[in-house]
């Protein structure tokens, strides 16, 4: 499989085997993939209860004043006050890097804190070649991360914290005279698309975190699949990649509950409890 961009991986989300995959160790700048982090973090100081979705929190001046013009934001302003709830959507529908300020802020009590607990998070889930030095995703030094990396995030935060998708599914995002657009435009093209994460900076380039959910007939079960593409020259380059993946793992992969032990390796449990594996559909 060719595709336009420096690496990619594809993940079948319920065993957790890799179905395909190119260059997928090399350390990239991730752009707003950061995000998902930090709303995994968000999303489980709001699971232990330390944070509520309906906490009003108050923007700081070094919120909205660290925020370029040139970058991804909800217009916050200082002295604004706005829920949690409200910021985690900025957060993940418009990619808001002023909204990933404040709730890192929030959650870690300063953005090295935030830091800190982000990478804590990284070390716990197996990210061994991911650092993160920024909650938005901006280039910055010492932030970096792989598509292995990126899809053991995804498939964690996808099994631990499933209230994503009420974000990420979104496909259009408004905050008073703010409107915009989830830039996840395979939202509006499959609709068995729900999320992840785009991201783009000139250093990261095109990238993306794609998910699809379909009904797998025989055997009959939903699966889940996951595709990671950093560094495509363009927009639509990751777009194509990303539904390229996608078709690939649900076309030419299939996944069996294992009942014994008989000549398959047995990866994890599904959803539904049952043990599974997953096979290319080419040898069936």
């Amino acid at each position: 499989m060719k595709l336009e961009a420096v690496s990619w991986l594809l993940v079948d989300g319920e065993s957790g085997q890799t179905l395909t995959e190119h260059n997928a160790d090399a350390r990239r700048q991730p752009a707003s993939l950061t995000k998902l982090m930090t709303a995994y973090v968000v999303l489980d100081a709001l699971k232990r209860g330390l944070v509520r979705w309906d906490e009003m929190v108050t923007v700081g001046q070094a919120d909205v004043g660290d925020v370029g013009g040139d970058e991804a934001k909800m217009y916050l302003h200082a002295g604004q006050r706005l829920t949690v709830k409200t910021l985690v959507q900025g957060l993940i529908a418009a990619s808001a890097n002023d909204a990933a300020l404040v709730l890192a802020e929030r959650i870690g009590g300063s953005f090295g804190g935030s830091e800190m607990l982000m990478n804590a998070k990284a070390r716990e889930l197996g990210m061994e070649q991911t650092h993160f030095s920024t909650p938005s995703g901006i280039t910055t030094p010492g932030n970096y991360s792989t598509a292995r990396d990126l899809s053991i995030l995804a498939v964690r935060l996808t099994k631990e914290f499933p209230e994503y998708y009420a974000f990420s599914s979104e496909k259009h995002f408004s905050f008073g005279k703010f409107k915009k657009r989830n830039k996840n435009w395979l939202l509006s093209q499959d609709p068995s698309v729900d999320g992840m994460k785009t991201g783009h900076t000139e250093a990261a380039g095109y990238c993306i975190v794609a998910t699809a959910k379909r009904k797998q007939t025989s055997p009959p079960m939903m699966r889940r699949v996951f595709a990671i593409v950093l560094g495509a020259p363009t927009a639509p380059d990751r777009i194509a990649g990303a539904r390229s993946l996608l078709d690939y793992g649900f076309s030419d992969f299939i996944d069996y509950p294992v009942v014994d032990a008989k000549g398959q390796r047995v990866v994890t449990r599904g959803n539904d409890g049952s043990l599974l594996t997953v096979r290319s559909s080419s040898r069936i």
